[in-house]
Parts: structure tokens; C-alpha cells; sequence
């Protein structure tokens, strides 16, 4: 028994031994992944209980206009954030901030909830709070355990929201695009472009976001910043550097404003570049910049006049008796019209088919040859000029022209217009559903055709230049934070299928419409300097007809190209010719006090 016993005791000991072994082995393991694989984690959570992450926002880029004014830059604003870590309840927290920002409880939450990424990081609840907020926060920082308040810049747009379309705006990235790999890195609560260049330069002007520790005791106060710990600094977006002639620019606004509706677009035909690009009604840019009420959205959107509708890019119009130009050319290379052929004479209407279509002029034009009837803007000329093309031709050629596609600015949602065809016409009306006849309308630039104020600058420049059709272009350079420039070059994308012989003589024709006697834009004429230019009056399915001026100057050798178009004003020659007009002599104005400004520095220089 006594041995029995004996080898029991024995027995159990090495049990318990080799459990003993077993257990400070798994302690040993333990350790050993702990300190080799999940060291770094746990260290870096021991110094957060600490050390607080804060993100610094990068200020995005400037923009310039060609002459180096500073039109779109940044404003310091505070933004709020809260670091999960140091809040012990979510729903007593979400209660007494949404009372302090003036927000639902449930939205904090749900705030906080998609823009965890960890217990320590910061996450932002809302930016550009006002002060009296800040304040009261501040006042009360212990029953906000968890609440920083970090300085952030805001974009500021220019004031009375001139160029509203140009930049367009900023706003919070969607959860959406947070989870693309364009704005991979981003967090809830960053900004990136919505519209216009802020869209479309996106990755330039972000910049990249910087860091700082900062120190905090056990129950959050924040101590400073940690000396030991070097601080990331933020990288500043690029600085676009535009084609536009800010002054320029506020003229066409402010000028367009006081008749009502519509889009200005200046180009230079030598390059494409864009000097002015007016779109009214305009919007408040820096009201997207913050926070935007519910309230101030639904004004905007529920507004019957659209001021986010970007006229100049987006609008689509009938392009009325500013579309006989390419109508000429197209009779012009196809030997459908020669110079000094005509047509039957113009007695206020013409008979096509079982329908009779009436000229502007009441009393008729009479009898003219093709460069009178663009000076007089004839529609019985240019009625029988489109049967004698016929819908294939003249469709084919619009569209070799450019029209029916985007120009290629950059800016984005650039719309195409419409250029009516065959296929077109028998999907809308069905196969044999329409007769030749239709071509009757379009080649006067009605019907169905629709066109931009850009694209009609575009080809306007391109009638200037002889031929050539550039990409109009906003940006020049783009400048780095260190300096680094990038050249925006212009761009040809095309060539307008037109021979020399005839662009003089559309070019003959244009320069009459503002210096002949009979010319329908007498009124564009500027003392000393050529202007070539078409206008147009464009039946509106919804109101009043829209004005149309569209030209070029000097028309020798344009520097140039104008297209003004008023919605529902009437008819071009005395609404949007004058507008055009101004626009033109500022240029002028412009570039001789430039001019001067070099010839001083010159002498100085010597």
C-alpha cells in the first residue's frame, strides 16, 4: 500500500510539473508573439492613451487669373472633431452634441459610426463652425470629453459670385466616393471638387494632408504639442494659373445680368484660350464651402431660374440665323451655291411642299446673291440653300464642323448640342415619318439642332483663324508647392472643312453684317476695328424668341471671338450685338494699357 501511495505522489508531481511547464511555456509563446508580432500595436495604443493623432487639412491650390490676381483662395475656419477612445457613453455624447451644433442626436451617431477608422483617430463632425459655438464648447470642454476643435482652411470664392460656374464648388466626399480609389486615403468629412475646376483639377489643387501629436492627460486635456514628435506638414494644393481676364469677366456678368438670362464666352482664336466665360444667374460658391442648411440647398435646387445650370458648357439652344454661316459653307464646298449665283428672289415666304415658311423681313429681300443674304440674314435664301443640300449633306458637314460634339474644355459635363441626321429624324418620327423639308428649318438653325455658346465661339474663332479648331482651354500652368510649373499648350483638334477661297468669302459676308447699310448688327461696329459677327434670333418653344450675337475682331486678324446669347429677349442685332460689343472694347482697353505697361518697363529697363 505504502508503495502504492508512494507512486501516486510521484506520479501527480510529474503531472503537475509537466502542466507547469506546459502553462509557462504558453506564457512564453504568448510573450514572444505579443513583444514580436503585435509589439508595435500595443506600444503605439500605450502611447495614445497619451498622444492624440490630429490630422492637418492641406489648403488647396490658388487660382489665378492670367494676369496674377488671386480669385479663389482659402479662409481659416474650425472644424470639430471627437476621439472615440475618451468617450465612455455614445448615446450621452451624440445627446449633448447634437444640442451644441444644433443637430439630431442620431445624426452625430451616425456620424461618428461611419467615420471610425480606430479608437484614437479623430473623427470630424462637422467644419466651418461658427464662434459662438466654438466658444460655448470651450466653456464647457469637461462635459465634452473627447471634443477637439482643429483650424482648417476653407475654400473663399469672390464676392457678389462672379465666375460661380468657372470654379464651381467643394462639398464632403460621399461615402461613395470615399470608398473609390480616386480619394483613397480620404476621411469622412474631406472636401474634394463637386463642379466646374474644382472637379475637374481635383488632383491638383487637394494637396496632401499633414499630421501633429499632441499631448493629452487621462481625462483629455490636451497639454501642447509633443516636441519628440516631428510634425508632417501639410502640402498645399497647385495653383492654377487661367487664361481669363478677370475684368473682363465681371464686365460680360454684369452686362449679361442687366438684360436677364443667358451665356457669354470669349476665346482668342490664335490659341483657344478662354479670356471670359459667363454664365447668369450665377450662385454663391462660398455657400457650399461650410456647411449647407438643409434650407439654403432647397432654395437653391427649387429655383425656377437654375443658377447652378452652367449656361456657356450645358445650355443647348436653337443657334437661329447664326447657323446660315455654316449652312453657306457647307453649299459652298459641295457647289450646291457659288458667289454670285442666286436663288429665287424673296418675297417675305417660300412654298416647300403643302407649307409655306416666312422670312423675318415681312416685305422680302428680294432678289440677292450669298454674301447679301448673310449681310441681310435672308431665311428664303438659305431655306432653298438647305433643300439643295438636303438632310444627309448638311447633317454630315454640321457635324464635320464640330457641332454634335464637345469641345473639350476643361471643365466637366460639358454638353454635345444635337445635330439632327437621317437615323435621327426617323427614330424621333419614324421611318418615311418626315419629309426632305425638314433640312428647311435646321439650315436656319431651328428644329431640332441645338447648339452651346461655347461651341458657337469655337467655330466662330475657327471661321477667324482660317480654319483651325482649338480645344478651349481655362488652365495656362499649373505651379506645385516647390515651384514646379506645368504648361497647359493649346490645342488643335481639328480643321474646319472649308477652303480658303470660300472662308474669305463667309468672312465677307460677316464683315457686312456690322458695316454694310443693310448689315443686321450695325450696332456692334466699333470705331477703328473690323468686327466680323452673325446674328441670330432663336424661335423658343417655351417663350420669347433668344438673342444671338456671335463674331470675331479685328477680322484682318482676330485676337477674339465672341458669343453672346440673352434668353427670351428678342432679337440679336439690338440686344446681344451691343453686349458683344463692350466686351470687345474692354478687350481693346485690356491690351493697350498692357501694351503700355511693357513699352514703360522696356524704357526703364534701357
Amino acid at each position: 500500500m505504502s508503495g502504492d501511495s508512494s507512486e501516486n505522489r510521484v506520479l501527480n508531481y510529474r503531472i503537475l510539473l509537466l502542466l507547469s511547464f506546459l502553462f509557462m511555456g504558453f506564457i512564453a509563446v504568448r510573450l514572444f508573439g505579443m513583444q514580436m508580432f503585435a509589439g508595435g500595436e500595443y506600444k503605439r495604443a500605450s502611447e495614445q492613451n497619451g498622444v492624440r493623432l490630429v490630422p492637418i487639412s492641406a489648403p488647396r491650390g490658388l487660382i489665378k487669373d492670367r494676369f496674377g490676381e488671386t480669385l479663389v483662395k482659402n479662409r481659416p475656419s474650425y472644424s470639430i472633431y471627437l476621439v472615440p477612445y475618451e468617450v465612455s457613453s455614445l448615446d450621452s455624447a451624440s445627446v449633448l452634441l447634437g444640442k451644441a451644433l444644433k443637430s439630431k442626436p442620431e445624426d452625430i451617431r451616425d456620424r461618428i459610426k461611419q467615420g471610425r477608422q480606430g479608437r484614437f483617430q479623430p473623427i470630424r463632425l462637422k467644419r466651418d463652425l461658427d464662434f459662438a459655438t466654438v466658444c460655448y464648447i470651450e466653456e464647457h470642454t469637461l462635459d465634452f470629453p473627447g471634443v477637439i476643435f482643429q483650424v482648417e482652411p476653407t475654400r473663399f470664392y469672390p464676392v457678389d459670385n462672379y465666375g460661380s460656374h468657372i470654379w464651381g464648388y467643394v462639398g464632403e466626399l460621399t461615402e461613395k466616393e470615399l470608398a473609390s480609389d480616386a480619394y483613397k486615403g480620404s476621411s469622412l468629412g474631406d472636401v474634394a471638387g463637386k463642379d466646374g475646376l474644382e472637379k475637374f483639377y481635383e488632383n491638383k489643387l487637394r494637396g496632401i494632408t499633414g499630421l501633429k501629436y499632441m499631448e493629452v492627460t487621462a481625462a483629455g486635456k490636451i497639454l501642447g504639442e509633443l516636441t519628440d514628435k516631428q510634425r508632417i506638414k501639410p502640402v498645399q494644393g497647385s495653383t492654377l494659373l487661367l487664361e481669363l481676364d478677370w475684368e473682363m469677366q465681371k464686365l460680360a456678368e454684369d452686362e449679361l445680368a442687366l438684360k436677364g438670362s443667358g451665356a457669354v464666352v470669349a476665346l482668342d482664336p490664335r490659341n483657344g484660350a478662354v479670356m471670359v466665360l459667363a454664365s447668369v444667374p450665377d450662385f454663391d460658391a462660398n455657400l457650399f464651402s461650410g456647411v449647407v442648411s438643409e434650407e439654403a440647398w432647397k432654395a437653391v435646387m427649387s429655383d425656377s431660374l437654375h443658377p447652378l445650370y452652367n449656361r456657356s458648357i450645358r445650355g443647348t439652344y436653337p443657334p437661329g440665323s447664326t447657323m446660315k454661316l455654316f449652312t453657306a459653307a457647307a453649299g459652298l464646298e459641295h457647289n450646291i451655291i457659288g458667289p454670285n449665283d442666286y436663288f429665287e428672289p424673296c418675297y417675305g415666304a417660300k412654298k416647300f411642299g403643302n407649307r409655306s415658311f416666312k422670312c423675318w423681313r415681312p416685305g422680302g429681300h428680294g432678289r440677292l446673291h450669298l454674301v447679301d443674304a448673310i449681310i441681310q440674314s435672308c431665311d428664303v435664301y438659305f431655306y432653298q440653300l438647305g433643300v439643295g443640300e438636303g438632310v444627309d449633306l448638311w447633317s454630315y458637314m454640321m457635324k464635320a464642323f464640330g457641332f454634335g460634339k464637345p469641345t473639350g474644355i476643361d471643365l466637366p459635363a460639358e454638353d454635345p448640342g444635337l445635330v439632327p441626321d437621317a437615323a435621327y429624324l426617323d427614330k424621333r418620327y419614324g421611318v418615311k415619318g418626315w419629309t426632305k423639308y425638314l433640312v428647311v428649318n435646321m439650315a436656319i438653325g431651328q428644329g431640332e439642332l441645338l447648339v452651346t455658346p461655347l461651341q458657337m465661339a469655337a467655330l466662330f474663332a475657327a471661321l477667324g483663324n482660317n480654319g483651325i479648331v482649338y480645344r478651349p482651354r481655362l488652365v495656362s500652368h499649373m505651379i506645385s508647392s516647390d515651384g514646379d510649373t506645368t504648361v497647359v499648350a493649346p490645342e488643335v483638334v481639328g480643321h474646319m472643312p472649308i477652303e480658303k477661297e470660300n472662308l474669305d468669302i463667309l468672312r465677307e459676308g460677316l464683315i457686312g453684317v456690322t458695316t454694310n447699310e443693310n448689315g443686321t448688327a450695325r450696332i456692334a461696329a466699333i470705331k477703328g476695328i473690323t468686327v466680323a459677327g452673325k446674328t441670330g434670333t432663336a424661335q423658343n418653344p417655351h417663350g420669347d424668341d433668344h438673342a444671338w450675337f456671335v463674331c470675331f475682331a479685328p477680322a484682318e486678324n482676330p485676337q477674339i471671338a465672341v458669343a453672346v446669347i440673352v434668353e427670351n429677349a428678342g432679337h440679336g442685332g439690338s440686344v446681344a450685338a451691343p453686349l458683344a460689343r463692350k466686351v470687345i472694347e474692354k478687350y481693346l482697353q485690356r491690351q493697350s494699357a498692357q501694351n503700355q505697361s511693357e513699352n514703360i518697363t522696356q524704357l526703364l529697363d534701357e
